[in-house]
This record gives structure tokens, C-alpha cells and sequence, in this order.
């Protein structure tokens, strides 16, 4: 018998049951760090990555004196850790939130892939996996 192979198996579905026990605590300090990115967000829709409000509307977030966004939807997901204000992500993410390589998308995704289980849920007139923020 291959005993050595069946303890490399047996030692690979540890880590993989060790990684999918540590995917809620992900979640939740990802959920917390986009909860002060966009302070009226109730939901986030794990496949658009848009934050909506109760109601189901999109929400832009705070906005700078110019009117614009300060952290733009559809940028702020791929910015790397480190361009994110310290306040915000030091106190979820710890000494990651230096990171210049990680961003919140790739974040979300490595739980995806870890098993992470997004439940699904309304938003507005949708149906779709979403993370409550609030």
C-alpha cells in the first residue's frame, strides 16, 4: 500500500477543512472595511461587487469637494491595500492593510476559492449572492 500518499491526501483535506473554517472571519473583516468605505451600504452583491443600500439602490459612497466619489466602485476593488485610508483597514485586516500587492477583490476571491459560502438574498428587485454590511 501507498501509505505516504494517503498521508499527503489526508494532511491536504486538513488544510483545505483548516482554510474553509477561517473564510467567515474573512468575510466579515472584508464586510467591515467596505461598511466605512460606503457608510449608507447595507448589502454587497458578490458578483458585481456594487454596494446598495436598504432600499436596493446603488450607493457611490462619501463624496470629495469636488462631488466626485472618493472611492470610486469600479476602482476601489482593484486598488492595492496600501491606497486605502490606514483607519479603515488597520483595525480589520491588521499588518495586511500594507499591502501592496492584495487588493479587496483578490481578497474575496482567495475566500471564494477557500469555500466560502455567500449566501444569497434580495437586493432591490435581484436575487444574488450578497454579504450584509450592516
Amino acid at each position: 500500500m501507498n501509505t505516504p500518499e494517503i498521508d499527503a491526501i489526508s494532511k491536504m483535506d486538513a488544510a483545505r477543512a483548516a482554510l474553509k473554517e477561517s473564510t467567515p472571519e474573512v468575510l466579515d473583516a472584508i464586510c467591515a472595511v467596505v461598511a466605512e468605505l460606503f457608510p449608507e451600504g447595507k448589502f454587497l452583491c458578490a458578483n458585481s461587487l456594487f454596494v446598495y443600500t436598504a432600499e436596493g439602490r446603488r450607493t457611490i459612497g462619501p463624496l470629495d469637494r469636488q462631488r466626485n466619489p472618493k472611492y470610486p466602485h469600479h476602482l476601489v476593488w482593484e486598488w492595492p491595500l496600501d491606497r486605502l485610508p490606514k483607519r479603515i483597514t488597520r483595525p480589520h485586516l491588521g499588518a495586511h492593510a500594507d499591502s501592496k500587492k492584495r487588493t479587496l477583490k483578490g481578497l474575496l476571491n482567495q475566500a471564494r476559492r477557500a469555500g466560502a459560502e455567500i449566501p444569497c438574498g434580495d437586493i432591490g428587485r435581484h436575487y444574488a449572492p450578497r454579504l450584509t454590511l450592516r
